[in-house]
């Protein structure tokens, strides 16, 4: 005696659309334009505060004399020299925290993307299709932001690969999709 049992029809998972290389490619150019604009207004006006609070910095800029005056560096130039590298130093992590914490935090958000993400309307997940941890997407931008420049082969790969991934976006088992 043959029994036939059937299953219950198991509706497949619809798999999302893969966002192409050139949608990315322009959401982090408008992710670029947003942070950049206001972070180089912002230090434009700091490091105007800093030469006109130091008179020493404006008057190694302003004395054309300065130049073939001497060959030894009075102490007060030291310090301005100093303070350069430190404001230098400073805006540079500064830049790379603000720009840390806007990707992964609108990254691991509801919203599942950067505002330049939104506005072309494709959002990261997990490979597995979830929304992406705050410590998930600290990893991606890390890697993005360090490993993927060099030689842009972190980019490139995302032509090669099947779920269109660049480098972070396989160290961290992201994709990005449309909405």
């Amino acid at each position: 005696m043959e029994t036939n049992i059937t299953e219950p029809h198991i509706q497949e998972k619809k798999h999302p659309e893969l966002a192409g290389v050139g949608y990315r490619f322009l959401a982090h150019l408008l992710d670029g334009v947003i942070i950049g604009v206001p972070y180089s207004f912002i230090m434009f006006i700091l490091g105007t505060l800093f030469f006109v609070s130091s008179p020493e910095a404006a008057l190694m800029l302003d004395d054309d004399s300065y130049y073939y005056s001497t060959t030894v560096m009075t102490d007060e130039e030291w310090a301005v020299i100093m303070g350069l590298i430190f404001f230098y130093v400073a805006t540079i992590l500064i830049g790379i925290v603000v720009t840390w914490l806007y990707y992964a935090i609108m990254e691991s958000s509801k919203l599942q993307g950067t505002l330049g993400k939104m506005a072309l309307g494709i959002k990261v997940t997990k490979v597995t299709g979830e929304k992406v941890t705050f410590g998930r997407a600290t990893g991606r931008f890390f890697a993005k932001g360090f490993l993927s420049p060099i030689l842009c082969i972190g980019y490139i790969i995302a032509f090669f690969t099947e779920k269109k991934q660049a480098l972070h976006d396989l160290i961290a088992s992201t994709i990005v999709v449309k909405k």
